[in-house]
């Protein structure tokens, strides 16, 4: 009977025991589980990222425009409308008498200003002057300006002067004057020419004229004409032409041709009130003006 109760008092004590043991086991299990996941929660945690410096963009300031260049005034336009509202330009080669008004109509013949001077008298030395086909501002690739080749070197007379190379080498800048901007060109050639009108063979108007007239000049075989060591022409250049006649070869004219190579602004524009404009000129008891005074008559080329 004592070993019948022992037996189940062991029984008891081991069956505890083992129930007591899986309780810790499950407590530990349970504690080692809870462990591994928050260290696996440790771990697919990403790190907060440190926040980035911003830096500051250094801006860069708005170029400014280039300077616009400017010039003084020098030709009085309300006193040259003043006298004759088709004065639109006014060109100068110095060292030369070239010194003069350009002129245009827009109600005569093109040829109007030939043997029409300034003053509106229909004689010889006529006018400096362009044709309708060529614009007034100078945008055109080709602009040719004619006059007369006078005997005492007054308007075109000078021009023969150019067949001298070292008359050619020296005196070889033009200004033209227009009432809001001095342009400046470059004398490259000099070439004698026949008596056909350019803008019978070239487009004025066309850029491409530009180096196809220059072709044509540098093939003409003539002792006197003269080019530019350092002459250089591309469509994108503009030229204006002085054309003028040669006294002892009437199928012949004498071409200076110039490049375009600068532009300025005139300081002060004209004054609107008071001088004229070419719209509404009136009549001047004094033809000359401080840049073109009154030329005495001179004696054409024969």
């Amino acid at each position: 009977m004592r070993k019948s109760r022992k037996k189940t008092a062991q029984k008891i004590l081991i069956a505890g025991l083992v129930i007591i043991l899986v309780a810790a086991l499950c407590v530990v299990g349970v504690m080692i589980a809870l462990g591994f996941q928050k260290s696996n929660d440790k771990a697919v945690q990403k790190p907060k990222p440190e926040p980035v410096p911003i830096k500051e963009v250094e801006t860069t300031p708005a170029e400014e425009p280039p300077a616009v260049e400017t010039v003084a005034p020098k030709i009085d336009f309300q006193g040259l409308w003043a006298v004759n509202p088709d004065a639109y330009a006014f060109i100068e080669i110095p060292g030369t008498q070239v010194n003069y008004p350009v002129m245009q109509s827009s109600t005569q013949p093109e040829d109007y200003y030939l043997d029409v001077t300034f003053e509106g008298v229909a004689s010889l030395p006529g006018s400096i002057y362009s044709r309708m086909i060529n614009a007034k501002d100078f945008s055109d690739p080709i602009t040719v300006i004619y006059g007369h080749d006078m005997l005492d070197g007054s308007y075109f007379g000078d021009l023969k002067n150019y067949i001298d190379r070292a008359f050619f080498d020296t005196y070889r800048d033009v200004f033209i004057y227009l009432p809001d901007r001095q342009l400046q060109y470059q004398i490259i050639a000099e070439v004698v020419h026949d008596d056909m009108l350019i803008s019978d063979s070239h487009d004025l108007k066309d850029p491409n004229s530009v180096p196809a007239f220059i072709q044509e000049l540098q093939g003409i075989q003539e002792a006197q004409n003269q080019f530019a060591a350092d002459m250089s022409v591309t469509a994108e250049d503009r030229l204006i032409t002085l054309s003028t006649c040669i006294g002892d070869r009437p199928n012949n004219r004498r071409l200076i041709i110039a490049k375009f190579v600068n532009e300025k602004y005139i300081e002060t524009q004209p004054e609107a009130d008071g001088g004229g404009t070419p719209a509404d000129a009136g009549a001047a008891e004094n033809a000359g003006t401080p840049e073109n005074p009154p030329v005495p008559e001179p004696t054409p080329a024969q």
